[in-house]
């Protein structure tokens, strides 16, 4: 592991440290290495913090575990991500609070950005599986990613469907990736590693804590293009994820049911709040296909032929990579393109020239997503932004 990212893990393993207190220290030092060897009043002085939790961060490289967690992490085949390293998920990092860092079993791939979540009740019925198996199957045929909690019931149902299909597959974690949650999903996660991989924002041995899968769900959504809802009750995880989607400006799918199953009440109410009524995966396909274009074939578009016994063929993948794109661009995304048409612009540029009325920050960031599936422009290091022409 690199120095730089022990002084990344060193500071993520102290028990206080938050997300938020990680940027806060991070934005103000802008490195851990800084942040290690500055002045305890300094540290003290920061919103959020004092005297004590100073002194913590500070004796941080003697007190935390760091040679155990990176032994675990040898194990279990896991390797460190921070939001500064290219194969940091694209889509994850233009979200409004991505986490700084990620643990990862498995590959992620750049066109793993064509992804989508399929969620929902962990109690599912014999309709939900043969829903969500239908679906992730059908789109991870095409190229798409299926993200999901790898939890029991939809979740697995979908990851497993995605892999049978010849698909990837990348599930999120409510817990460290030392720990197999659920226990009977062991060969599963050993399947998305070699195919996919096992996400988690939490050290190896972080047991699935009730308050850990809000935040579990938001990387859910922000890192796919979209989420689907299979089955859900009027309070759940799913749902949670359908939100977190939609306030991350992405798209929101949801599937009917039968109006006298609990396991319904959320997923109708969805879709009578605006979220994508879908009957089919080609209804998500048409929906996304602005995005799309390009990466899939024209084909894939279309309506699926089934065999003899009504079961649909698999349809060509698309995942050679994007080929060029002729997409049609929007007039909020022409007059984004316009703006950094000249010269390269870093994102709070573009932010502060925007009319916050017409374009609000998060839009922005998903207007930028969008013109890069696109292929218009192209994000550099340092969140700056350049026209592909």
């Amino acid at each position: 592991m690199p120095d730089s990212h022990r002084l990344w893990l060193i500071l993520r393993l102290l028990p206080e440290m938050t997300r938020v207190r990680f940027y806060t220290l991070i934005d103000h030092f802008q490195a851990p290495d800084i942040v290690l060897g500055a002045p305890a009043q300094e540290i003290a002085s920061l919103r959020g913090f004092n005297g004590q939790l100073a002194g913590a961060i500070l004796g941080a490289p003697r007190t935390v575990p760091l040679e155990r967690e990176m032994e675990l992490m040898e194990k279990h085949g896991a390797r460190l991500l921070t939001i500064r390293d290219d194969e940091y998920p694209e889509n994850l990092r233009q979200s409004s609070f991505p986490p700084p860092i990620l643990f990862i079993r498995g590959a992620l791939e750049p066109n793993d950005r064509y992804s989508l979540a399929i969620v929902g009740a962990r109690q599912a019925t014999q309709y939900g599986h043969a829903v969500a198996q239908k679906f992730a199957s059908r789109l991870a045929a095409c190229g798409l990613t299926v993200v999901s909690g790898f939890a029991r019931g939809i979740d697995s149902a979908a990851q497993r469907a995605a892999l049978h299909a010849g698909g990837r597959t990348i599930a999120v974690l409510g817990n460290g990736l030392a720990v197999c949650y659920p226990p009977e999903n062991a060969r599963l996660a050993d399947e998305i590693a070699a195919r996919g991989a096992l996400v988690s924002e939490y050290p190896m041995k972080t047991p699935p804590e009730r308050f850990n899968f809000p935040e579990r769900n938001h990387i859910i959504a922000a890192i796919s293009l979209g989420t689907m809802v299979v089955e859900a009750a009027e309070k759940s995880g799913a749902l949670i994820t359908a939100n977190q989607a939609n306030e991350e400006n992405r798209f929101v799918f949801a599937v009917p049911g039968d109006i006298t199953r609990m396991n319904s009440r959320g997923t109708n109410a969805l879709i009578q709040a605006g979220a994508k009524l879908v009957q089919r995966p080609e209804d998500i396909l048409a929906e996304m296909r602005e995005l799309l274009r390009g990466y899939l074939r024209e084909e894939d578009f279309g309506g699926g032929e089934t065999d003899k016994d009504g079961t649909e063929k698999k349809q060509p993948s698309g995942q050679n990579g994007p080929q060029p794109a002729a997409a049609i661009l929007t007039d909020d995304e022409t007059a984004v393109l316009e703006m950094i048409r000249q010269e390269p612009h870093h994102f709070d540029t573009i932010a502060a020239k925007i009319d916050p009325a017409k374009i609000t920050v998060a839009r922005l960031s998903s207007i930028l997503l969008s013109l890069e599936l696109k292929q218009r422009i192209k994000q550099m290091p340092g969140r700056l932004y350049m026209v592909l022409e």
